[in-house]
Formats: C-alpha cells, structure tokens, sequence
C-alpha cells in the first residue's frame, strides 16, 4: 500500500500481491483458449443451422435438410449455453486483468471517498459523499475494503494483502472521523436499496419492495413473454401440420405462460410488511385483494451457510415477542409457523441489518443480532452445552466444536 497527499486528499494506492496470482494467471489463460475455440465453433454451429432452416438447404454439402423441431430445440439449448459461456469468458478476462495489471486508488478528502479503479485499459471512478458513510472496514468474510453507506455496501478494493486492506481501513476511519468500534447510531438511518415505505389504501404505511424496481421487472418479463410467446405460436402453427413439434410447441407455451403470470404478479402483486405499534403484519396484495399471512412481535438478525458453502446474513420476522433461542444453524432457511424470512443477503449483512434497525426503530419491535461474533460464541457454548447432555457421542462433538474456535480464536485477524 503507497499512501500519498494529492489534489484530492490523501490517497492510498493498492495493487495485486502475491505469487499465487501468477499461477491463477496461468491457468485463466489456458481457460481462455479453449473458452475461444469454445465460442467459435458454438457461433459457427448457429449460423450454419439457422441460414439452413431459412433457405431449406442443407448446411452441409451431402446432409439433408435439417428437421425444425430437432433443430430449434438443439439451437434453443445452444444459444442458451453461448449465452453463459460469453459472460463466463468476459468475467475470466476481468479476473486476469485484475491478476497483472490493475490498481485500486481510493482517496479521502473532506467530501468523502472517492475510489478510482484500473484493470487493464479500462478505468473508473466513484465517489462516496462525507454524510452518507456509515462505518469503513476490511470485510470480515471476503477481506475486501468496504465502504457502508446509509443504504447500500461500495466495495472499494480487493487488490493488495489482507493486512494492507485492514491497515487502510483503520487509517480511512480515523481521517474520517470514525471510532475504531462501530456504535449504535451508525446502524439507524435510511431504508437500504430496494426498499421504501409505501401509504397503503387502507390506511397506515408498509415496507414494500421498491416499486420502481417491480415496474422494470415487470417490463423484462413481459417484453420476454412476448417474445416467448411469439415464438410459441408459430410452433403450434407448424404443430399442426407436423406433430413432431407439439412437444416442443406445448413447451414454449408453458414457459410463455408461466413469464407472463410472472410479469403480472409484479406489476400487479406484491407482499408488504405493514407497520404497526409493537408489530407489523405481512399481507399479500394482489390487484384489490388482500390476504393477510404473518404477524410478527420481534425481529431477529441471523447467518447461516447454503449448500455451496456461502455465508448468507438475513433478517426474519418472528411471532413471539421473545422466542427462546436456537442456533441459526438448526433451521432450514425460509418460512415456518414462527418466522418468516424479510430479506437476505450473500456475504454481506449491511442491508437486512439497516433494514432491522430501520423496522425496530419504525414499529417499536425488538431486533436480536445473532450475527456477532460475541452472539455466535454463545450458541456455540449453548450447542456444546446440549451435545454434553447427550452421551458419549455428543460429548466428543463438544470437545471437537471446543477445538475448532480454540484454533479458530488463535488465527491472526489480519
């Protein structure tokens, strides 16, 4: 890390360290070589069958003339695949880039921060204003250098070394103005993107999904409706005279349909959380209609891991007031009798925390973060307490859970 005074305030310079990205380096090269050939060959292949289903012909010298069902169902599958393959082939690009010639500069004046990026020829540049920083640090599950706002979380690096990020946030934090430990009041504020309190028709007001964003998904999903459904009537146009196509005909139009309903229930429908005095209630709007599912008393703050190994941060609306604890671990994600899920997020627990804090504070609920480090120690000590009452067994799996947090408490944070 190059830490200078320029125009701009002060400002600090990462870059990429390590040996291991020369090897990562290597590897995304070689991938990038077959991921060109990959793209060619799938790029010729669609051009040869779609100019053979216009003209007739056959797209080779000696074939026959291609089959329409056979043939849309394969260029279907196969335009689907190069889809994803391009994006993949664009992300490993931005990755070796990244790996070799890029830097990260983030500068802090008396406006705020303002970050500018390079990866390869390509720049960029944001700025955070002063009042709308809520807290810098290096993240504690992905060690990238973070920026938390009133609404939303602005990734500011990933480059130089886990002790570089977490030496220039606490050097961020102090020309800020910040403590060096987070306080109440920086967790209150604004309601995070993609939220927003709504005056609903029966009086009252709701937190609802941002009705902008509906209005955008609603137009995707119909313009692909459309689109889907076009193509569907012409299938069962040509069904009629060639039944080979009917199950491929009745397949497009269960997916236009299902895209239709889609765009319909976002344009039309939605759930809302309405506000109460020491409660709020989920009710499912659609059109005129109301159907009210959920009465929460308390909010909780939780983590939990999916089957890809993913730390997702979530905050859940409960029933009682005070329910008895129980480690995040132990529930399947998603709805029950007693709780019902307001909003996750992968890696990242600033907005169901913002959203917690914005809803306890609204409604007068009680907010319990079991995502602390201090709150994850003590489900442990509770789990361990638990398995030790169980026998022999459950006493080896105490002391194995006891081992790991020794080991893990004695890792260096940085």
């Amino acid at each position: 890390m190059i830490g200078e005074h320029t125009a701009e305030g002060w400002e600090a310079r990462l870059r990429p360290r390590g040996a291991g990205r020369f090897v990562a380096a290597g590897f995304l090269g070689f991938w990038l070589c077959g991921w060109a050939v990959g793209e060619v060959f799938a790029l010729t292949f669609l051009f040869m069958g779609a100019r053979a289903l216009i003209t007739g012909e056959p797209p080779r010298p000696g074939a026959g003339p291609l089959a329409p069902g056979p043939a849309l169902a394969v260029g279907g599958f196969l335009l689907v695949w190069l889809t994803l393959w391009t994006f993949g082939g664009i992300a490993a690009m931005g990755e070796l880039l990244r790996s070799l010639w890029s830097d990260d500069r983030v500068a802090v004046g008396p406006d705020g921060l303002t970050v500018r990026h390079r990866i390869g020829p390509f720049r960029s540049r944001r700025g955070v204003p002063r009042d709308q920083l809520r807290w810098v640090q290096a993240s504690p599950r992905t060690r990238a250098l973070t920026a938390e706002t009133a609404t939303a979380t602005v990734e500011l690096s990933k480059l130089g070394t886990p002790l570089e990020r977490e030496e220039l946030a606490a050097t961020l934090r102090a020309k800020l103005g910040f403590g060096q430990t987070r306080d109440a009041a920086q967790e209150t504020g604004a309601l995070p993107e993609g939220w927003q309190e709504a005056v609903v028709p029966e009086g009252g007001c709701a937190l609802v999904p941002d009705p902008a964003r509906r209005r955008r998904q609603a137009r995707v999903a119909a313009g692909a409706a459309m689109a889907l459904g076009a193509g569907a009537l012409w299938l069962v146009l040509k069904a009629t005279n060639d039944l080979a196509l009917a199950p491929l005909a009745a397949m497009a139009c269960a997916a236009a349909a299902g895209l239709a309903w889609g765009a319909l229930w976002l344009w039309r429908g939605r759930q809302e959380w309405v506000l109460g005095s020491g409660r709020i209630l989920l009710r499912r709007r659609f059109g005129p209609r109301l159907r009210d599912v959920f009465e929460a008393r308390s909010l909780e703050l939780v983590v939990f891991s999916d089957g890809d190994g993913d730390t997702w941060y979530g905050l859940e609306a409960l029933a009682a007031a005070e329910p008895e604890p129980v480690a995040p671990w132990t529930r399947r994600r998603g709805a029950t009798r007693s709780r019902r899920p307001i909003a996750h997020s992968i890696r990242d627990p600033v907005v169901p925390r913002r959203l917690g804090a914005w809803l306890a504070q609204r409604a007068g609920l009680p907010l319990r973060d079991r995502t602390t480090e201090a709150a994850r120690t003590a489900d442990l000590a509770t789990l361990r307490a638990g398995l030790e009452k169980t026998g022999k067994v459950g006493q080896l799996a105490a002391r194995l859970i006891g081992r790991v947090q020794l080991q893990k408490n004695a890792q260096p944070k940085g």
